[in-house]
């Protein structure tokens, strides 16, 4: 996605590192026992992929009320 935005650009880069980290997370300890740490650990790293896509989403929400509300006044 290109975008000139330097806030959308970085939520979208940070999004994108969260989800290769839980995936390279989850590749890493595949086939191999694993400890209630690592699920803790799995668990953190799904929770920071969720919130850096939150915050990308309400990121593009709050910048698509905006325009809307700049052209709601302009009408």
């Amino acid at each position: 996605m290109s975008s000139s935005d330097l806030l959308q650009r970085q939520l979208s880069s940070n999004s994108h590192r969260k989800h290769h980290e839980a995936y390279q997370f989850a590749r890493d300890v595949s086939g191999e026992s694993f400890s209630i740490a690592d699920m803790y650990a799995f668990q953190n790293r799904l929770q920071d992929m969720s919130n850096a896509s939150w915050a990308s989403s309400q990121y593009t929400q709050f910048k698509f009320g905006i325009r809307k509300a700049i052209i709601d006044a302009v009408n």
